[in-house]
């Protein structure tokens, strides 16, 4: 099984394909431009490069959703490849996207979600046992 590139390589792919075709910012400085102009959270030129080289790595979700909108390409991009996709592990991926978010919550917040995801399990549960019988 090939090994899944890092974030680093997913995103420096993904500046120097768009460097290339003319189609994204050609420096550090101008993708934090676009990305503030576009209403996204505040990277610092530094900062994205720190990423790009793999200095810095697990960004928050905020940071990976803006990146994402910076290069018109789906978040989940940044979190599965394309072998993963073809292996059917969506699922996976949504769950760790899923977690990520959660990180950023407050403990009350995550408690939240907690209780919606075990009523939400207990309602299919219920439609699954309603529908088996004959």
């Amino acid at each position: 099984m090939p090994r899944q590139r890092t974030f680093a390589e997913k995103l420096s792919s993904l500046i120097d394909s768009s460097r290339a075709d003319g189609r994204a910012p050609h420096s550090y400085r101008e993708m934090s431009a676009a990305i503030e102009r576009a209403g996204g959270p505040a990277m610092s030129p530094a900062y994205l490069q720190q990423l790009a080289t793999g200095k810095r790595i697990n960004p928050k979700i905020h940071y990976v959703e803006a990146l994402a909108k910076l290069f018109g390409v789906p978040v989940t991009y940044f979190f599965d490849d394309e072998d993963e996709r073809t292996a059917g592990d969506a699922p996976a991926v949504e769950a760790k996207l899923m977690a990520m978010r959660a990180q950023e919550l407050s403990p009350q917040g995550r408690r939240q979600v907690m209780d919606l995801l075990d009523l939400v399990e207990r309602y299919e549960r219920a439609e699954r046992e309603g529908h088996s019988g004959p």
